[in-house]
């Protein structure tokens, strides 16, 4: 690469540069700098996370539809034995758009 004009360029900053380059090249230039100066990521979960992420686990091995549960209320169903109390599903709805509502 050529640079025509480096007025007010300084060479540690055009040093800095080709190091740019070449590390975006996939050069990988070593850094000068001591192990212990380089920056180094380092991730520490909480025990709250770790708790999050392992009942996460369990609730992701739960199956979506409760197989048992579905079979029963079809038996039911076919039975003629599965009845709804209407007054009780009117509650209900009005119960959760109270909720919501002032939620």
């Amino acid at each position: 690469m050529n640079i025509d004009n480096t007025k007010g360029i300084s060479s540690k900053q055009i040093q800095q540069y080709e190091k740019n380059e070449s590390l975006a090249k996939g050069k990988g230039v070593q850094d000068e700098r001591p192990a212990a100066l380089i920056p180094q990521e380092k991730v520490e979960l909480s025990d709250a996370a770790r708790e999050i992420q392992q009942l996460k686990n369990m609730a992701n091995q739960i199956p979506d539809v409760r197989e048992d549960k579905v079979a029963a209320l079809k038996s039911r169903i076919d039975d003629g034995t599965y009845h709804v109390d209407g007054e009780e599903i009117a509650k209900k709805i009005v119960g959760e758009s109270l909720l919501d509502i002032f939620a």
